[in-house]
């Protein structure tokens, strides 16, 4: 018979996890990061092939070596299936190699 396995207790935090908002529309709306700034900008970083500054479509899809199918800018070069962080990006017009860094315009 196993061992039964002691629990330890969830530490306790002197503040919540999420905090109020300060300000805005709604009264006790509850807010993750109360600090970053809101914004109707949804271009995002600028993303562009740094060979031939071809820029990836929302339905630009690359496939991970565990053949996942996926826009690799979603997930910062990460594979959703089985978290292989890519370095490298294929770009799918001129079929140049680079970092996957490097596709992220200053």
């Amino acid at each position: 018979m196993p061992t039964p396995v002691a629990r330890k207790k969830a530490p306790v935090l002197d503040e919540p996890a999420l905090k109020p908002r300060k300000e805005g529309p709604s009264e006790g709306v509850l807010d993750r990061e109360p600090d970053l700034e809101i914004t109707l900008d949804t271009s995002g970083p600028h993303i562009r092939c740094p060979l031939c500054g071809w820029t990836p479509r929302k339905n630009s899809r690359w496939m991970c070596k565990c053949h996942h199918i996926w826009n690799t800018f979603d997930t910062g070069g990460v594979c959703p299936a089985c978290l292989y962080q890519w370095k490298i990006t294929q770009c799918l017009r001129c079929l140049g190699i680079s970092a996957h860094s490097d596709w992220y315009a200053q």
